[in-house]
């Protein structure tokens, strides 16, 4: 990522979202590839790395990350003329389904806190 910050075209209530996801441990570069595509649907790479203010590579490795997790899918464009085709990028589902994922994962990480808060409770025979 670039170090001027103020080149990424997110407003400053995504760049709020993208710090919220963050807390809720969703990579930087995967969350801000999440809101350029809850904003816009169909961009390629290189328009993501524009809006985010992020590198080909870091884009390359965040939207497989993000496909495996089923939330974004690809679509290969043909390019005009010669040349190779190129992916447009796609929500795999509603953002509200994303956003109740993450929700879920949350959940079961803020479960699995208090069981080992419960153990080390337990550990040092605490009453709680």
């Amino acid at each position: 990522m670039n170090s001027n910050s103020e080149k990424s075209m997110l407003s400053e209530k995504e760049l709020k979202a993208a710090d919220a996801l963050k807390r809720l441990d969703i990579p930087k570069i995967e969350n801000r590839i999440l809101l350029c595509l809850f904003k816009k649907e169909g961009i390629t790479a290189r328009e993501i790395e524009r809006i985010a203010d992020l590198r080909q590579p870091e884009v390359s490795q965040s939207t497989n990350a993000l496909k495996k997790k089923g939330w974004i899918k690809a679509s290969l464009t043909p390019k005009d003329g010669k040349g190779r085709p190129y992916d447009r990028f796609y929500l795999a589902k509603p953002k509200e389904a994303i956003i109740s994922d993450i929700q879920e994962r949350a959940q079961k990480r803020i479960e699995k806190e208090k069981q080992d808060m419960n153990a080390l409770y337990d550990m040092l025979g605490i009453k709680t």
